[in-house]
């Protein structure tokens, strides 16, 4: 998508005010609890306890949402506004999901997730059964309790498995892959944690 056509595709959506918990970068690397304020495609506003400078690049994961990026476009005393910078093949994905939290943050409803999960944009993994044999697969998202898989094999409901260094067990079947849920929790202190579940995987 040309830039001109993704920046008027941006200013489509509007901002919406959803009081969600995340951390945030800065480039300097210091990493922050934080609590946004409002959000959209184009653009996020958070406040914490370090506002970044104007100009500067800042890296958020978002409770409901996942990782964003984008840099410093206003500030104030304790809150600062963040354009983003989403992929075009994105932007509606994201949107999808923001108009989703509003709406049940309109009716009530309860979280539909004990532990928050994100994004991993097609990270590489391996899936390791109990004989051994491992199979390369794509990791869809993540939590501190389960992952999903676009993977071509369905090892059986509640098989012993591997994904990565966590040992897990496969928790439900879908079309193209599975999701497994994991025999250990591991918390997360970084963004990095946060983001893995406490594993490490590979982009790509």
């Amino acid at each position: 998508m040309p830039q001109g056509e993704q920046s008027r595709e941006r200013r489509r959506y509007d901002r919406v005010a959803l009081k969600l918990p995340g951390r945030y970068m800065l480039s300097d690397g210091q990493e922050f609890v934080c609590q946004i304020i409002d959000v959209s495609p184009a653009g996020i506003a958070i406040r914490g306890p370090l506002v970044g400078d104007m100009g500067e690049r800042v890296v958020v994961y978002v409770q409901e949402l996942g990782r964003v990026e984008g840099v410093v476009v206003r500030r104030s005393d304790d809150w600062f506004a963040v354009d983003l910078k989403i992929p075009s093949a994105r932007l509606h994905k994201l949107a999808a999901r923001i108009d989703g939290l509003a709406k049940r943050k309109a009716e009530g409803a309860p979280e539909r997730r004990a532990a928050e999960r994100y994004d991993f944009d097609h990270a590489r993994a391996t899936l390791q059964l109990a004989d051994g044999t491992e199979f390369p697969a794509v990791l869809m998202d993540v939590s501190i309790e389960g992952a999903a898989l676009e993977i071509d094999v369905t090892p059986p409901i509640g098989a012993a498995v591997r994904v990565g260094e966590r040992c897990a067990h496969v928790s439900r079947h879908f079309a193209g892959g599975i999701a497994v849920t994991f025999d250990d929790e591991a918390g997360g202190e970084t963004l990095d944690e946060v983001e893995t579940g406490g594993a490490r995987w590979s982009r790509g």
